[in-house]
């Protein structure tokens, strides 16, 4: 019986208005039966903040340091809260359907993609547990600290008592998207400055710390395309963002929300289409 094959895209360092529209289109291409499951590796250039679906951008970061910084912000299709990407990050967007992952609704899908990120993790020396609570944080909290690595979520990737992944999911018609930021290092300087109210370090780390040596970009994909086999019994095969993937990505630069430009970006600011989107 021949292996189950899922399509494996890196497609390195692009701008976060790129890359949210990219793992739409692709998100789109699943769920209409023109692509198997995807999981995409790519990082960030220039730096962003991708503020989660529902997140205000004045309360949440302050816009003349994104500036000063050359950040931009852009909106994710997912839920949860603020995150700062540089290219010092390995982000992955997981996307397939609830059916292929045998789980109903969003904390059980939760559960089984971080099967695939503790098993790269395992590869790569690092030994991760999933940490679920009974609640999320309380809205005090998520009031004060906009940035998604200040705070606990329901569920949290841990290495010992530090959060080390960031995740946020959307659902549509039975199909998900899951994107994924696994800093290599954090970037203290733009933490301090960008988000508002922020706590004034992290309760966070970046890979390189947690396992005491420079893991490169190029390592961590790898990992992260073999615990990803490993969980789920399949074999991911190179592939390349799709001509119509990349259609649709271009028509989306012109309606995601990029709500901040850097002196380098161009695009537009727009109203996504109606989704469930959540954070662990």
């Amino acid at each position: 019986m021949s292996a189950e094959h899922w399509r494996f895209i890196d497609s390195g360092a692009r701008s976060g208005l790129e890359n949210m529209a990219l793992d739409q289109a692709i998100f789109e291409a699943h769920a209409h039966g023109q692509s198997p499951p995807v999981l995409r590796v790519y990082t960030w250039n220039p730096p962003a903040v991708s503020l989660g679906r529902f997140q205000r951008l004045q309360s949440s970061v302050d816009p003349e340091a994104c500036r000063r910084l050359g950040i931009d912000v852009v909106r994710r299709p997912t839920g949860g809260r603020a995150i700062l990407h540089t290219e010092e990050e390995v982000t992955f967007a997981v996307v397939v359907s609830q059916e292929r992952l045998s789980t109903r609704g969003v904390m059980d899908s939760y559960r089984s993609v971080a099967g695939g990120i503790i098993a790269a993790l395992r590869i790569l020396g690092v030994d991760a547990r999933l940490v679920e609570r009974s609640a999320p944080p309380s809205r005090r909290q998520g009031q004060q600290d906009p940035a998604c690595f200040s705070v606990k979520a329901r569920c949290d990737l841990l290495v010992g008592s530090t959060k080390l992944v960031g995740s946020a999911q959307v659902q549509r018609d039975g199909f998900l998207l899951q994107q994924n930021a696994l800093p290599l290092r954090i970037w203290l300087e733009g933490w301090r400055n960008v988000f508002r109210g922020a706590s004034e370090s992290p309760a966070a780390a970046g890979l390189w710390d947690v396992a005491d040596t420079q893991l490169s970009y190029a390592a961590v994909a790898a990992a992260l395309r073999r615990g990803f086999e490993e969980r789920f019994g399949v074999v991911l095969s190179d592939s390349e963002i799709s001509a119509h993937e990349a259609g649709r990505s271009r028509q989306l630069a012109d309606q995601v929300p990029a709500l901040l430009h850097s002196a380098t970006s161009t695009h537009s600011r727009h109203e996504r289409r109606p989704g469930r989107a959540s954070a662990a």
